[in-house]
């Protein structure tokens, strides 16, 4: 990247950063506030019905979101037409889906308050979808700032109405009907802020549709398939297993996501800079990929093994003692979260070179083994099992993802960083481990001391890249 670049790229990341930081305190919070209100059968049930509604988010997006940004990342003239197509696109798709969704789901063995809870999950997904088509216009402009706001004010609502219904104790229902007036908020935050960058209307320009679906469909397919992989151990333990195991497995991917949301800001943020690269068939993208993925080298392995020994003390942190059986699942997921770090760089590279038909394949061979053997393996052994078959799905991807970069780019990522950051992952370990039964709070800012200073002093190539992040 060129120091422009670099520099607007850090901008973006930080500036997501200090949301998701924000938005990463308010999720904890409410997780503290619905597991210990409704513990873990009705927890089951209010993440199942909304994981089975995001699921299916995926085919009413069909891949639009990310065509879109990078469509208006290649010429910004376009951005109107684009985004008022979308939105009229992504309107229509919503209702299809959630009716659809929702005729699935009565085949399903689940009970009555898990159908009705689907239904009223229906409403996040339809606004987030429109909003969604704003927060387009801010990745493609690198306006990020504005989308975090609109998320930060939309988990702020919806906290505080979680709070209110477990203050006066208005039931499970109720509990479902906080996340869609938390989408309503970061809804209307996203039309007040987008209006300076572009004029919101619904478009019906057929060409423009039939060009979107076109380039987004295989996109929207390898996406909805790799969200089924990631989805498919829930669903499965939600017919298999008790369903306080579904809101154990939950929380413990609930964790998950908060944790990785930083790298997934940086993806986000650096993903327009690629698709200028590869469109202007520009030298210093090998460079650019290397550096995304050294990143993730040196921010992946401490959270696996800082994750390993202090996922107790953060269950009890966030949840309490009540669901102290998703440690195990957390533990495991750690690795499966690393690795989708650095198959996440490899995926936009592809994407940016409109290359993703060709990784369909790989992503209908990752669903088939993570199906398999989660059906083989979940029954007998439960949501530990479960975990670890997310970890060899993303395994199985990233040797696809080697042959693909090879193919495609003719080069793969330096394992460079791996050694070192290895050894520094090790003694922050040996640190901790006396430790592990210290509160959370106070062991985690010790780790990340204690393997960053080491990190930068045994590394000249760390310490370049925390100071290119710091900048």
């Amino acid at each position: 990247m060129t120091d422009s670049d670099r520099r607007r790229v850090a901008s973006n990341t930080a500036v997501q950063v200090a949301g998701k930081a924000v938005v990463l305190a308010i999720g904890a919070a409410s997780i503290a506030v619905l597991t210990r209100y409704l513990g873990p059968s009705d927890y089951g049930r209010y993440t199942l019905a909304l994981m089975y509604m995001q699921l299916f988010a995926v085919l009413a997006d069909v891949g639009l979101l990310t065509t879109v940004v990078r469509e208006i990342s290649k010429d910004p003239s376009r951005t109107e037409s684009l985004v008022g197509n979308t939105l009229t696109l992504r309107l229509l798709l919503s209702f299809v889906t959630i009716v659809f969704a929702v005729a699935i789901s009565l085949l399903l063995p689940y009970d009555p308050d898990v159908r009705l809870a689907i239904v009223l999950a229906g409403g996040p997904l339809l606004l987030g979808m429109l909003n969604g088509s704003l927060t387009a216009v801010f990745q493609g402009q690198m306006r990020m700032g504005r989308a975090v706001t609109a998320d930060v004010v939309g988990r702020v609502v919806a906290f505080g109405l979680a709070v209110l219904v477990a203050a006066l104790d208005l039931g499970f229902f109720a509990v479902m009907g906080t996340a869609a007036g938390g989408a309503l908020g970061a809804l209307v935050v996203s039309v007040v802020l987008s209006r300076r960058l572009v004029r919101i209307r619904f478009l019906a320009d057929r060409a423009v549709w039939r060009s979107l679906l076109v380039s987004a469909l295989p996109l929207g397919l390898a996406l909805a398939i790799n969200a089924l992989y990631f989805r498919a151990d829930t669903l499965i333990i939600s017919v298999l297993r008790p369903v306080d195991e579904v809101g154990l497995y939950t929380l413990a991917y609930r964790i998950l996501e908060f944790i990785l949301a930083g790298g997934t800001v940086f993806l986000t943020a650096s993903f327009p800079v690629i698709s200028r690269y590869v469109a202007d068939e520009d030298r210093r993208l090998p460079a650019a990929i290397q550096s995304s993925w050294d990143l993730f080298v040196v921010v992946g392995v401490p959270l696996v093994v800082g994750g390993a020994i202090l996922a107790p003390a953060l269950i009890e942190l966030v949840a309490g003692e009540e669901f102290a059986g998703a440690t195990e699942p957390l533990q495991v997921l750690l690795a499966a979260g690393a690795l989708a770090w650095v198959n996440g760089v490899f995926g936009y590279a592809l994407i940016a070179k409109e290359r993703q038909a060709s990784a369909l394949w790989l992503n209908v061979s990752g669903l088939v083994f993570n199906v398999g053997l989660n059906f083989a393996l979940v029954p007998a052994y439960g949501i530990v099992a479960a975990a670890v078959v997310t970890v060899a799905s993303e395994v199985l991807i990233l040797g696809g993802s080697y042959l693909l970069m090879r193919r495609n780019f003719g080069f793969f990522p330096s394992l460079r960083m791996l050694l070192p950051v290895l050894a520094v992952a090790a003694v922050m370990g040996l640190v901790l481990w006396p430790l592990r039964d210290g509160p959370f709070l106070a062991l985690a800012p010790l780790g990340a001391a204690v393997y960053l200073g080491l990190l930068t002093a045994a590394s000249p190539r760390a310490r370049t890249l925390v100071s290119g992040l710091r900048r």
